[in-house]
């Protein structure tokens, strides 16, 4: 894998596994305005597109590397989205694109997604102001030399009309077991699309949600500004974990044995196991997530973070991180030969 070799990505950094909050992102959807939307462009034209957003997102001070994804194996493109630096979309499409990325994978770019350009600003833990300020610095950097769709009426124009706006997508990704064990994830998911907010699957729209791991963002961007989109997030996201919080405290403290049982089989499961599927893995991991904030279990060795385990299981990253293309038979197998490697 070419991205971010020897470098340490922002989901190994001690803090994502010392709080509910894994991560804060911020997204900016930005198009060109001399180019229809990717939708209806031809390849030579995505190409141009290509070109020149590279060409401006190259200037040294910004930091960043370049990947074309036209011909690279479908395979590394799926790395690529099990770690949250494409979408779902840009896997499998035939239009000229690329991903521009800086160090760690915190900033990068989507090039002819579904807008020109997607900015992508990512911080480890509860730091969604540093991941807003980065983001920002890029589009400023971006355009001194590209000329953005705007109108006066609408601000930033996008393929798709909830983008439209601000372009702005900001979202907190969380570890809510106890949420999502007694219920209550429904109700929080009621309150958030009433108050224009939205809660996904571990991989944004679309997905599932693996380990207890969901995206909380915003889906209004229109007729609000950005400082506003983040600040109610921030307090939308206080309350769901605070709310986490208390049925954590209440529901140890009540079934204190099968917790840490739970807990403990968990432990006892990963460090012997030898074949493990993906589903189950991630269920275990999220017990030994918690396990390790609260002390219970010894954290992983090798200075790695449970997420970045959950991470690195994913089926095309393990192949790559151990360097066995296997049969897809064999893939539980070397995932269980992985996780005894992670845990003393």
């Amino acid at each position: 894998m070419r991205v971010g070799v020897g470098l340490m990505k922002w989901f190994e950094q001690a803090g994502v596994d010392q709080h509910i909050i894994i991560s804060s992102r911020v997204r900016l959807a930005r198009n060109l305005n001399q180019f229809v939307f990717p939708s209806r462009l031809n390849p030579q034209v995505a190409k141009s597109v290509l070109q020149d957003v590279w060409s401006a997102a190259s200037d040294p001070e910004n930091g960043l590397d370049f990947l074309e994804l036209t011909n690279i194996p479908p395979w590394e493109s799926s790395v690529l989205y099990e770690r949250h630096l494409i979408s779902r979309n840009m896997v499998n499409k035939n239009l000229p694109r690329g991903l521009a990325y800086g160090e760690g994978e915190k900033l990068s770019v989507m090039i002819n997604e579904e807008d020109h350009i997607r900015i992508q600003s990512v911080s480890a833990g509860n730091n969604l102001e540093a991941a807003y300020e980065s983001a920002m610095e890029l589009d400023d950097s971006l355009s001194k030399s590209l000329d953005y769709a705007f109108g006066d009426s609408f601000g930033f124009l996008t393929s798709c009309p909830t983008n439209t706006g601000t372009g702005l997508r900001a979202s907190y990704m969380l570890h809510i077991p106890f949420l999502e064990s007694t219920g209550m994830l429904k109700v929080q998911m009621e309150m958030l699309t009433k108050t224009g907010f939205t809660i996904r699957g571990t991989h944004g729209e679309g997905s599932s949600p693996h380990g207890s791991i969901y995206q909380i963002s915003n889906q209004v961007t229109l007729g609000k500004s950005e400082d506003e989109i983040i600040n109610a997030l921030q307090r939308l996201v206080e309350q769901i974990v605070d709310k986490e919080t208390q049925l954590r405290t209440q529901i140890t403290k009540e079934l204190n044995v099968e917790i840490l049982d739970d807990i403990w089989r968990a432990y006892g499961i990963l460090t012997n196991c030898r074949k493990i599927d993906l589903g189950e893995a991630m269920r275990l991991l999220s017990d030994m997530r918690l396990g390790v904030i609260m002390g219970i279990v010894p954290a992983p060795t090798g200075g790695r973070t449970i997420y970045s385990i959950m991470t690195n299981i994913q089926s095309n990253t393990l192949q790559t991180i151990t360097q066995q293309a296997n049969d897809p038979r064999h893939l539980d197998a070397l995932r269980a030969d992985y996780l005894r490697q992670c845990f003393p």
